[in-house]
């Protein structure tokens, strides 16, 4: 059984290669379910960062924070829950600072698409999720309350796995009528369901690259490369 504890660490990992960035304005034209995807796609080009509140789920629970994106493959996240948590990359390097157990972990990531946090939110990445998945409506092009108490409104597209390969058998995404992806609901290969939501979005605010590099606490614990060789 998984201690709670480490229920934190591997959700923050697994948040950053999920994460994603808000798309352009949505089209008025009725699209097919690809063209549609296509030109959520086509506006990852134009969004060179952005900032946003995020609200994770899954099966162990809710982590809240701001998640600050650039281009082309930095992160940050500034948990409030957990509190004081940190999950930061510069795109070479992905640090995760939990203060409950005084504990950094650092990796050194590989340099390929899709390998470093954010990655899936760059043309390319976009480009293989479009390889990989079969692209459908969820319901219909026509919006739909995000919840059935919501007054947002969203268009949902689902994405089915075409390979056993694939980390996720189903992904949800919601699009408000802006463009924007405000959620993401997946189904992963054990079956458990996750979810990732983004409000306020603010886009293009010149985030500084200084954001992205972290001084973590020098009494810390550090543990080096825990997920994978980077020379593998």
């Amino acid at each position: 059984m998984t201690h709670p504890g480490m229920r934190v660490l591997l959700t923050s990992l697994f948040m950053a290669l999920l994460l994603v960035t808000p798309a352009g304005l949505f089209a008025q034209q009725i699209l097919t379910a690809t063209e549609f995807f296509d030109t959520v796609a086509a506006n990852y080009a134009t969004v060179d960062d952005y900032i946003a509140e995020m609200v994770w789920r899954d099966e162990s629970g809710t982590m809240r924070g701001e998640l600050t994106y650039k281009r082309p493959n930095m992160i940050r996240i500034d948990f409030t829950q957990p509190e004081d948590q940190v999950l930061v990359s510069n795109g070479e390097t992905l640090m995760v600072y939990v203060p409950a157990f005084n504990v950094v972990l650092q990796q050194e990531l590989r340099q390929q698409v899709g390998a470093t946090p954010g990655g899936i939110v760059t043309e390319e990445g976009l480009a293989l999720m479009r390889r990989s998945y079969n692209i459908a409506y969820l319901e219909g092009p026509e919006p739909v309350p995000l919840t059935e108490d919501s007054d947002l409104f969203v268009t949902q597209l689902r994405l089915d796995r075409k390979q056993a390969t694939e980390g996720f058998r189903e992904l949800v995404l919601s699009i408000d009528g802006e463009g924007y992806i405000r959620r993401i609901d997946g189904t992963k290969v054990d079956w458990e369901e996750v979810q990732m939501e983004l409000s306020n979005i603010r886009i293009n605010q010149r985030v500084s690259d200084q954001l992205f590099e972290e001084d973590s606490d020098p009494s810390a614990s550090v543990n080096e490369n825990f997920l994978y060789d980077p020379e593998g």
